[in-house]
């Protein structure tokens, strides 16, 4: 899988690792799947992965709501919080917001600034230029 080709290429570089945490998600027959891999290669299948200097905020506001019952829309909702959140309390976590998902009929899309305007106005207060 994906998951274990870069957990092999992160441990081959552990003497000198890149200071990377990944994310990798997919859907297979089995269902979906979201993996963190450290920068030592170490691997483990997550329910809510976050990562970076805002990664405590954002998981403060992610383990207490998610449920494998969220709906789509309140799972985008979810997450976009999550790292308002963090925007908010953290200096280092930027000033903008990608949504992404893969959904088995549509594949991977990301969510366009038009869809993602109401979404900042309600966790931000503010819509990028």
């Amino acid at each position: 899988t994906v998951a274990r080709f870069a957990q092999n290429y992160m441990f081959r570089s552990r003497y000198f690792p890149y200071i990377a945490q990944l994310i990798i998600g997919g859907i297979d027959n089995q269902g979906p799947h979201l993996y963190n891999i450290d920068p030592l290669g170490s691997v483990t299948e997550e329910k809510v992965i976050a990562t970076g200097s805002g990664s405590p905020v954002a998981l403060g506001v992610l383990e207490p709501v998610y449920s494998d019952n969220l709906s789509f829309d309140d799972a985008v909702k979810l997450a976009f919080k999550a790292v308002a959140a963090s925007i908010r309390r953290d200096a280092g976590s930027g000033d903008s917001i990608d949504v992404a998902y893969i959904k088995p009929e549509t594949g991977y899309r990301e969510l366009t600034l038009d869809e993602k305007i109401p979404l900042y106005k309600e966790y931000l207060r503010y819509a990028p230029v």
